[in-house]
């Protein structure tokens, strides 16, 4: 079946209470072949260097339809858009600057979070079980995440519990732009809730888990003023 060249054949807005926009990308299927011709020499040679073709697939799926989402906000076409590396080496758009997005892989979907004001972090892991969750707490989670993941049951803690932290935290260092460089137990992210997260205290971001999603858990995680209300 041939996938029409549309927003809605790859993606579905999220809907809840957060503020950035969130999009849900299906990475299923073989893409495009017009379509590929949108993506810079880079992301096709990097493409062809995939060993499997379901990997290679879901990789140009994800950055095809990270294109149609991004035309709803800047008003370029697909082929026009051009990405560079930030000053922390996230990509950006060359134009408009002050359109960031972010995107994260899992399976057969990829979460995107898009804010025309503020760098903005997702994550989204597939569902499992997480047997060494509390060895991992240790090594990566703040003192007061490790305890309130020690209070939960050990069949939450040692799955969805543990993912809810784990994203939130890989959301929060994705919008500040430091990735996994930057020692993830030195921020306090929780496990649950939409709240201000504090660094050298200052209110640096807000962060909440994405609605629920069948399979997966997901975080988003977006820079703010130290006034902000939600501070």
């Amino acid at each position: 079946m041939v996938r029409a060249l549309d927003l809605l054949s790859f993606a579905r807005p999220l809907v809840g209470d957060m503020p950035l926009e969130l999009w849900l990308l299906d990475l299923s299927g073989p893409p495009p072949a017009e379509a590929i011709a949108w993506l810079s020499q880079e992301e096709r040679d990097r493409a062809a260097r995939f060993a499997f073709s379901l990997n290679r697939d879901r990789y140009l799926n994800a950055h095809i339809a990270l294109r149609l989402v991004l035309k709803e906000y800047c008003g370029l076409a697909p082929q026009r858009q051009r990405f560079v590396p930030g000053p922390d080496g996230k990509p950006q758009l060359t134009e408009p600057a002050d359109c960031h997005f972010s995107l994260s892989y899992a399976g057969d979907v990829a979460l995107m979070g898009i804010d025309c004001d503020k760098a903005v972090g997702v994550d989204i892991e597939c569902d499992r079980p997480i047997p060494d969750a509390d060895e991992l707490s240790v090594l990566h989670f703040h003192p007061r995440e490790q305890l309130a993941l020690s209070s939960l049951p050990a069949l939450f803690r040692h799955g969805t519990g543990f993912l809810q932290g784990w994203t939130r935290k890989e959301a929060c260092l994705k919008a500040l732009g430091h990735g996994l460089t930057m020692p993830a137990a030195q921020i306090h992210s929780g496990l649950k809730g939409r709240r201000p997260v504090r660094m050298d205290g200052r209110v640096v971001l807000e962060v909440g888990c994405c609605p629920p999603l069948t399979g997966y858990t997901a975080a988003w995680a977006r820079t703010i003023d130290h006034q902000d209300r939600h501070a």
